[in-house]
């Protein structure tokens, strides 16, 4: 999670900055970036927020990002494709048990999907789709990627036995991501959010639905 304790400033010493300082100050740029974002919107933060808060000049910001518009790309290029943001992923299930994998897999995204954080991000995202929107169709695809990885080697594994039917398992994994997570993340991003029970029924349900559709 992103921490909402205001930003202590560093000072930095004068003249050429090494590796490690500059590694620190992307990394510092990123975090502080993505706090404002989230805090303020992408409307209500500027370069000099993001500069103060990073510790840095407005000049040095400048010099690695030519723009907000280039710090936002990157940062939300940044957040998307973390495996520990806005909440650690969990290991990856065994592929042996299908429904139980495909449960364990859903669970971890509906879980991202309806976390605050990611709630507010998504929310800030649409609102610039027209902005940027090859930016929010990276994004979808990098936060899908793994996921979909996982599930279509789960798919080919399984029809390899004949257990199921699956043609297309890369195609078949991101229709059922999308069932599983699309629909409670659009639901939140207009602060709709089902009681936990519900959303574990509904997350049950299209296991369950998935799993007959691949019957041979």
């Amino acid at each position: 999670m992103v921490s909402s304790r205001p930003p202590q400033p560093r000072t930095r010493r004068s003249g050429r900055p090494s590796r490690e300082e500059t590694e620190r100050l992307d990394r510092d740029v990123r975090q502080h970036a993505l706090r404002l974002f989230l805090d303020l919107g992408y409307e209500g933060t500027s370069m000099d927020a993001i500069a103060r808060a990073a510790g840095t000049t407005k000049a040095s910001l400048y010099a690695r990002y030519p723009s907000k518009e280039a710090v936002f790309n990157a940062v939300f290029e940044w957040a998307m494709a973390r495996r520990d943001w806005p909440v650690p992923d969990p290991e990856a299930p065994g592929l042996g048990d299908l429904e139980g994998a495909l449960n364990a897999v859903a669970d971890a995204a509906v879980r991202r999907a309806l976390d605050p954080t990611m709630i507010k991000f998504s929310r800030i995202a649409i609102a610039q789709a027209s902005r940027f929107p090859a930016l929010a169709r990276h994004g979808q695809t990098v936060a899908f990627w793994p996921r979909q990885q996982l599930v279509a080697d789960l798919l080919r594994r399984h029809a390899a036995t004949g257990a199921i039917a699956a043609e297309d398992p890369s195609a078949l994994a991101e229709h059922f991501l999308g069932m599983v997570s699309s629909t409670p993340a659009r639901l939140a991003s207009f602060g709709i959010i089902r009681p936990p029970e519900e959303q574990e029924r509904h997350t049950r349900e299209i296991v369950r639905l998935f799993l007959r559709a691949l019957r041979p």
